[in-house]
């Protein structure tokens, strides 16, 4: 999609058209469910993320500035979704692991492994991790590197 069919579809999911939203989401749900299926502790959680983040995309999409505002929006509210499992989890997460690589994932602290699902599934940079969960990008540096070279994926 180039930039000005993407601008006319952000203008008409802005006006409430169902397909043109879906248009939009279906460029960023696959980012949205590895980031969340490799941060939580199991596929309802992520799925009930993602959902939310929909949900709460479709009912904002009208109040946003610009088009460059969709993503960066999707992304900060699933962010905040996932930090709220997060709280949900203490700090034992369920063990409903997957792989072996998940199930070290969830041996490192929650902010650590949302990074480094971010980076590895979502294919973020620094800067948009740092923009999405509202850490800076020292802050995100080190905690992805923490958590590659406990993942040694560095």
């Amino acid at each position: 999609m180039d930039k000005r069919e993407y601008r006319e579809t952000c203008d008409m999911a802005a006006n409430g058209d169902a397909r043109a939203f879906s248009k939009l989401y279906t460029m960023l749900y696959r980012e949205m469910f590895y980031t969340a299926c490799y941060s939580l502790a199991n596929d309802a959680d992520a799925v009930e993320a993602v959902q939310g983040t929909a949900r709460d995309g479709f009912k904002a999409i009208g109040r946003l500035r610009n088009e460059e505002s969709f993503r960066v929006f999707m992304m900060k509210t699933l962010c905040a979704r996932i930090k709220m499992f997060f709280k949900e989890y203490k700090h034992d997460p369920p063990s409903e692991f997957r792989s072996e690589l998940n199930e070290r994932l969830f041996e490192i602290e929650n902010a650590d492994r949302l990074c480094a699902a971010m980076y590895i599934a979502g294919r973020f940079t620094i800067e948009e991790i740092s923009q999405y969960s509202g850490m800076s990008k020292g802050t995100v540096r080190k905690r992805l590197i923490r958590a590659l070279d406990y993942l040694e994926l560095d």
